[in-house]
């Protein structure tokens, strides 16, 4: 898991900010999803596969975020999977991650009935589970934060040789679709919590006017960033701003950072550097310059007959100049 995943995984498991996200894109950001609602379901998953050796393996597959929403009427398993980068293979992905989930969640009923002893003869003890049992449904959303939109396939059947296939028989053919999230059709102002400062930022990286814009027209905001936001916009951004000596920005007698403050100083920085690079470009061009004059000025000497003058022009600038303006070099 890169830099990047890794802090967003980290701030998502946030219930405040696991329910923004989730009223953001689901209700264009009603608060209909309450933080007391969400309970912790984050677990791991194995499936023995035999290696290239032969030997079985159990590798651990982990969600990137999962919490199950609890209310009177239903219980629903929310999951949440991010991607930087086009994967042409999610649709598949997200779809095994969700059978593995109902797989587990029917081995313990069936293993629970089986203790209880409740289950009655012939079709009941044959699945394991009473006629009554229920699973808890899931849903897998992806959300990509890499640039621009999701090219790849979002359901299952964009993944397989569909040509030729006539409709009734292609609806005999299981489909699973992708829940996919783009970053860049997300609105900032769907959300709450520095989801939204997050959003925006990113939207704009590419274009450092409206970056520095945003962060200034929205300068209440942040200038009182908890650390847990201020560190994920350092990774989500590539920022070079002090992770490690970010004190320097903390509010005095609070809990929160001003980052107007770091930002103004990453861009004075990218400033002065501009400013260098700038002068070094000069120079290197001046000093290429210079060359292709001289060389084409030997060269007409020569043509001329003047190869006399040419060590002196070498040494003598006033000279130089002077040929220089007699062959309007």
């Amino acid at each position: 898991m890169g830099r990047k995943d890794k802090a967003l995984c980290q701030y998502l498991r946030k219930p405040e900010v696991f329910a923004d996200f989730c009223n953001g894109i689901i209700y264009g950001g009603k608060r209909v999803i309450l933080v007391r609602e969400l309970a912790e379901s984050q677990e791991d998953f194995s499936r023995r596969k035999r290696g290239r050796d032969g030997v079985l393996r159990a590798p651990l597959r982990e969600r990137d975020v999962s919490k199950l929403l609890c209310r009177e009427a239903f219980l629903l398993k929310i999951s949440i999977e991010n991607q930087d980068k086009i994967n042409y293979c999610m649709p598949v992905r997200c779809m095994e991650y969700d059978e593995m989930e109902i797989t587990k969640q029917l081995r313990r009923l069936q293993q629970r009935n089986k203790a209880d002893k409740t289950l009655k003869p012939g079709a009941e003890f044959l699945s394991g589970i009473r006629e009554t049992d229920r699973l808890i449904p899931v849903a897998t959303i992806v959300f990509y934060h890499g640039d621009g939109k999701w090219t790849a396939a979002t359901q299952l059947q964009d993944m397989l040789e569909m040509r030729g296939v006539d409709g009734p028989l292609r609806k005999l053919i299981t489909n699973y679709r992708m829940n996919i999230v783009c970053l860049e059709d997300l609105q900032e102002e769907h959300f709450e919590t520095g989801l939204r400062e997050m959003i925006a930022l990113m939207k704009r990286r590419k274009d450092k006017e409206a970056f520095y814009q945003y962060c200034f027209v929205n300068e209440e905001r942040f200038s009182r960033l908890d650390v847990d936001t201020y560190d994920l916009l350092c990774a989500m951004l590539n920022m070079k701003l002090p992770v490690q000596n970010k004190e320097k920005y903390r509010n005095q007698n609070r809990e929160d950072y001003n980052m107007c403050v770091a930002i103004r100083e990453l861009m004075r920085d990218e400033k002065r550097k501009g400013i260098e690079i700038g002068k070094k470009w000069g120079e290197k061009r001046g000093e290429k310059r210079g060359e292709e004059r001289l060389g084409i000025l030997i060269e007409r000497l020569m043509n001329d007959g003047r190869q006399a003058e040419i060590l002196s022009a070498s040494r003598n600038v006033a000279l130089r100049r002077k040929l220089y303006l007699e062959y309007d070099i």
